[in-house]
């Protein structure tokens, strides 16, 4: 009952110590950070309401002596404790701090420990790391007494659960070096911390205390791919060029954590390389240069290792076939005079000199005779700028060999072109003049000198059918080199057309062309402006036959018969058939028979009294037409020299009436 009563007032005075105010703080670490036993010890705890103006009593009691070690009043949550304050601490100690608010204490949990054996080591830092081919090479600094640690390390992609696992290290070793197996593709984060690991015997790994987890560290990927170099030149008239660099980033991923480029630049031939780095938020770099070749070297690292070095070499300007000065060397405060052999105008590998003392005399006396050297000049004011440009030759000589594949082309029968390649610069043992052709052929030998820096000339006015002898050198100021010659024959005149035939033929072709085509167009336009009259459209009508109906071809009879006007004709018509048609009325119609045999008794109208216009088809037999019933002629009146035409049951009747005489039969 009286223990239960002591629970019921501690519970009480808690509720309304904290009611009033006063929180307890955690348990306190007391540790010293090496196993170092002369190092002096730390006591540190975490103060929940730190916005109160609070008094904090450590105390540390002798749990054998049953004595107090130490007690320090302060409002710092930290304390540090000289050893000689606390003596002899190889026994078991208890520790807790007391928390007075205004006039209200609390106490916190109490620990006990074995001081000597409370080690706490600072949290680890990662020193480097890299990373290849699946496996993070992690190096760690050593703690400061350089023992043998225990190490827990996690890791985790991001967002997703951690993993942990535990090793060990050894002793006085210069870094403390683990290998993790991670994906080779995949960003993580990894975190460590350390325990000192100890040795007493009245200590055990239970004593010592984890340290702190260090910062969480992203965990980039390796870069693979170098930067790629971009160059933008501006080569100025003073000797100078700008040179704007540029390269792309590296991938999100390579880039967690920060990139750098590193660049190792050398850009003045006499000096050593320059050391320039760069953050990753610089992507460009300007510069300015000689007119010489300089080279660019630049190396992309981030937290886990670095890609391979990227080298662009910045060659020199084109090469003049003369010397050109370009700025004043008398207020110059460094010189650097370089020099070279020349073949073919390219500079042979590791075969540049450099002097800063030498002169252009000096070295004109060093070089090999008859071969092209080049100078180059360089000087420091306020930036590297180039001076002098300048070919040279020590001595001079002719060329010792002609101009190679010389042929002809374009041959007709007054012209041809000749063509050749230069002589090669190691063989001209000088500075070509000009070149020298021959042209012999027809008992006359002409000269032409050419510029040297052409590889055809156009031979004109020859003769046709004619052979000729073409020769050709090359000529410096020690004199002309050996010929290379060829033969050619024009063609005759007949054959072919010349030039000016082709052109003007040409000329009427493309004429004719445009003719036809302006032709073909001008009669497209017509007929889009005037359009075809369309025909009329005849609507398709439903004829109906009979079944029994004969749809054989019919064709149709066509009759002549020749239709007499009959004038006061004395002859009645009386007789004439009730069929035959009215129309007979108005027309005489006089059909003569031919005599079937001569010498046939019968009488033969003599037609000479008749003064008719219409004379009758002798073929015809006298007998009267029998005309359709339907038959008829308009009412119109009748007209001299009028024709009316009439169609009626197939048939096509067309009268023509002329003014005559009186007919009598």
């Amino acid at each position: 009952m009286e223990m239960r009563l002591v629970v019921l007032f501690l519970v009480v005075s808690v509720s309304l110590t904290e009611a009033a105010g006063c929180i307890p703080t955690t348990k306190p670490q007391c540790y010293k950070k090496s196993t170092n036993p002369d190092d002096d010890f730390y006591c540190e705890w975490d103060d929940p309401n730190p916005k109160e103006n609070q008094t904090y009593t450590l105390y540390i009691w002798d749990s054998g002596k049953k004595s107090v070690l130490y007690m320090n009043t302060g409002n710092q949550s930290k304390k540090f404790i000289p050893l000689e304050e606390l003596g002899v601490i190889s026994s078991k100690t208890d520790i807790w701090v007391q928390t007075q608010v205004r006039n209200l204490t609390c106490n916190s949990s109490k620990i006990s420990v074995i001081l000597n054996c409370s080690v706490k080591y600072s949290k680890p830092n990662i020193a480097s790391m890299e990373r290849s081919a699946g496996n993070l090479f992690l190096s760690l600094d050593e703690p400061k007494d350089n023992k043998s640690v225990i190490y827990e390390i996690r890791w985790r992609e991001r967002g997703s659960e951690w993993q942990n696992a535990t090793f060990e290290t050894k002793e006085n070793t210069y870094k403390d070096l683990y290998t993790l197996h991670l994906h080779n593709r995949t960003v993580y984060q990894i975190q460590l911390r350390r325990q000192a690991k100890l040795h007493s015997l009245q200590c055990n790994d239970s004593h010592s205390l984890w340290s702190d987890w260090s910062a969480l560290t992203d965990i980039p990927l390796e870069i693979h791919i170098p930067p790629v170099l971009h160059l933008d030149e501006k080569v100025w008239s003073n000797g100078t060029r700008d040179i704007k660099i540029t390269w792309a980033a590296t991938s999100a991923e390579e880039t967690i954590g920060g990139v750098t480029y590193n660049m190792n630049l050398s850009v003045w031939s006499c000096g050593k390389p320059k050391r320039i780095q760069l953050s990753t938020l610089n992507q460009t770099f300007d510069i300015s240069v000689t007119y010489s070749n300089a080279s660019i070297s630049i190396i992309a690292t981030n937290k886990v290792g670095r890609s391979a070095p990227k080298k662009i070499i910045i060659p020199p300007v084109k090469h003049r076939n003369e010397c050109v000065t370009f700025t004043n060397i008398t207020k110059a405060k460094k010189r650097c005079l370089e020099w070279y052999k020349m073949e073919d105008g390219e500079i042979l590998p590791n075969s540049v000199k450099k002097s800063k003392d030498k002169l252009i005399k000096h070295i004109k006396n060093e070089v090999q005779k008859f071969v092209r050297h080049y100078y180059i000049l360089h000087i420091f004011s306020k930036q590297h700028q180039t001076a002098e440009m300048c070919p040279f030759y020590s001595i001079e000589g002719a060329p010792i060999k002609g101009p190679g594949g010389v042929n002809t082309t374009d041959l007709t029968h007054e012209s041809v072109v000749l063509n050749w390649r230069h002589i090669p610069m190691a063989e001209q043992r000088g500075f070509l003049k000009h070149y020298i052709i021959w042209i012999s052929g027809h008992g006359k030998t002409k000269l032409h000198k050419v510029p040297a820096d052409k590889t055809s000339f156009l031979i004109k006015n020859l003769h046709p059918g004619t052979s000729y002898t073409i020769s050709i050198a090359g000529k410096t100021i020690a004199g002309k080199g050996p010929n290379t010659t060829v033969n050619t024959e024009t063609h005759s005149k007949e054959k072919g057309l010349s030039w000016q035939d082709q052109t003007i033929l040409s000329v009427c072709v493309v004429a004719f062309l445009c003719t036809f085509i302006c032709s073909f167009a001008a009669r497209r336009f017509k007929r889009k402006l005037c359009p075809v009259v369309p025909s009329p459209v005849v609507d398709a009508a439903e004829f109906i036959y009979p079944q029994d109906q004969d749809l054989s071809q019919i064709t149709e009879e066509v009759h002549e018969f020749v239709l007499l006007l009959r004038q006061e004709l004395n002859k009645s018509t009386e007789n004439v058939a009730p069929g035959q048609s009215t129309i007979l009325q108005n027309f005489g119609l006089v059909v003569f028979e031919e005599e079937e045999e001569e010498g046939e008794e019968g009488e033969v109208t003599d037609l000479s009294f008749m003064k008719s216009c219409f004379y009758p088809n002798p073929s015809y037999r006298g007998k009267t037409l029998q005309l359709p019933e339907n038959f008829h002629l308009t009412d119109s009146p009748i007209k001299d020299n009028d024709t009316e035409s009439t169609y009626r049951n197939g048939l096509f009747f067309e009268t023509k009436v002329q003014e005559c005489d009186k007919t009598s039969l």
